[in-house]
């Protein structure tokens, strides 16, 4: 069984590499918005996978409840934290296999999705492997691991180069898949253009 996991830090406090455009309301709505949206399209076309959300938001945690997922309550800041420590619960609930995604994709993909959580079927049912989607500034947009928590988990710069490196050292199988949507987040004035669900006025 595979746990989809998307950490998802209070909105309010969520993109702040896009204040030059958008006010901390925007922010706060994009945000939101943009998670909200990767809960319908994993409740919508992947109802067979569970989803968990880790996160240290009241509103988060409620929203992902009205959406049929599961919450971690994490206060401890940092992403790394956050996903060790969903990988913690996913192994206690017997979860094989966690497939990591972050909240702020532009553009979710079926096919895309589909790829990653299939991509290690062909290793013969091995125990231990970990796929790795890069984003286009070669951080780490889909990481699943098999089992949960097979490898140390380092989100930072050049994340997907990291991840490869510790499953490299843990000798497991690593496949590195290069998706069009899944590369594209939402951090930067210039990664707009690629958010086509949202059309919000940015300030004079």
């Amino acid at each position: 069984m595979i746990n989809i996991v998307i950490p998802m830090k209070n909105p309010l406090m969520s993109k702040q590499r896009l204040s030059s455009v958008f006010d901390q309301n925007q922010r706060h709505d994009i945000a939101l918005t943009l998670f909200i949206n990767s809960l319908v399209f994993f409740q919508q076309y992947f109802q067979q996978h569970h989803v968990l959300v880790v996160t240290d938001s009241k509103q988060i945690a409620q929203l992902s409840r009205e959406h049929g997922a599961s919450v971690l309550f994490e206060l401890q800041q940092g992403l790394n934290h956050a996903v060790k420590s969903a990988a913690m619960w996913s192994e206690c609930f017997d979860f094989s296999s966690q497939l990591l995604i972050p909240a702020d994709i532009a553009e979710l993909d079926v096919k895309e999705i589909s790829a990653i959580l299939t991509s290690q079927q062909y290793l013969n049912h091995q125990l231990q492997a970990v796929t790795i989607c890069p984003s286009k500034d070669n951080g780490t947009n889909a990481l699943l691991t098999t089992p949960p928590s097979i490898i140390e988990f380092g989100y930072g710069l050049d994340s997907a180069d990291v991840h490869q490196q510790n499953a490299n050292q843990q000798r497991v199988d690593c496949l590195r898949l290069h998706l069009e949507k899944l590369s594209i987040d939402v951090d930067f004035p210039e990664d707009l253009p690629a958010l086509k669900i949202i059309q919000f006025k940015r300030r004079a």
